[in-house]
């Protein structure tokens, strides 16, 4: 989501909004051009049965997308405040380790958390890909306490530090999967068309007063856009002060210094 940008994002949705507010017009629109003036008496009850139908049957696939939509959108978030909280972890269990190794972990953390908050972060946002500086950081964390020669490799705390290695490696693996959209086009192209149907449906109903049909009619679409756009916003969790942001890996810089400091 983060290609659109704020104003991008904003205009979408206007877009949306206006494309179903016509979908509507036009629903209306073919219905006077189709329908005779006046309509029989039965017409409206006739109707009703197919826009229920409808209706229950879009309204149920459109809660079920929203709840799991939103579901994915609040583990996204969830798992990138994991990853920085497991970056701050290690950068404290370094305090445990011997001067020279215990420097080499510092720097590589910074690195990674570097890497994270910067390029790797665009990176997920428009492509789902990572960046060989945080992958390269976290290759070399391995090295060191796989030498033999590393004095941390037999340390108390080193287990620790693998486990938690391990943890941020995965958690890494899951924030860049969580960066591409999960619904797919198929499912798109239903909610889409279902939505395109119920309005047309709504249209071909007869309400004593056009203006009156086509403000309820509106409010309809109006509804139903909104909904669509919430559900490619949280398709599309990364990227924006809407979404999920990088503000926990810039905080977990601001510990890392005040741990340097020794506070």
């Amino acid at each position: 989501m983060g290609e659109y940008g704020i104003a991008g994002l904003w205009g979408l949705l206007a877009l949306g909004l206006i494309a179903a507010v016509a979908v509507a017009g036009a629903g209306m629109w073919l219905a006077h051009r189709t329908l005779p003036d006046p309509v029989s008496e039965g017409h409206n009850g006739a109707l009703s049965p197919f826009i229920t139908c409808v209706g229950l049957v879009y309204g149920a696939l459109l809660g079920f997308v929203i709840v799991v939509a939103w579901e994915q959108f609040s583990s996204a978030e969830t798992n990138v405040y994991n990853e920085a909280s497991t970056v701050v972890t290690m950068y404290r269990q370094t305090v445990g380790m011997p001067a020279d190794e215990q420097a080499q972990m510092r720097v590589l953390l910074r690195k990674y958390t570097d890497a994270v908050a910067g390029p790797e972060w665009q990176n997920a946002v428009s492509g789902g890909v990572g960046t060989e500086d945080a992958r390269d950081a976290l290759n070399e964390m391995y090295r060191v306490l796989g030498s033999e020669q590393s004095s941390v490799a037999s340390s108390p705390i080193s287990q620790n530090f693998l486990n938690q290695l391990t943890t941020l490696a995965s958690e890494r693996n899951q924030r860049i999967l969580d960066a591409k959209p999960r619904i797919p086009g198929l499912l798109w192209t239903g909610l889409l068309f279902g939505g395109v149907v119920l309005l047309g449906l709504g249209g071909f109903m007869r309400l004593g007063s056009t203006r009156a049909h086509f403000g309820l009619l509106g409010a309809v679409a109006v509804l139903l856009g909104l909904l669509l756009f919430i559900v490619f916003w949280l398709d599309h969790p990364f990227g924006n002060q809407l979404g999920v942001t990088s503000e926990p890996f810039e905080q977990s810089q601001v510990v890392f210094d005040s741990i340097d400091k020794g506070t």
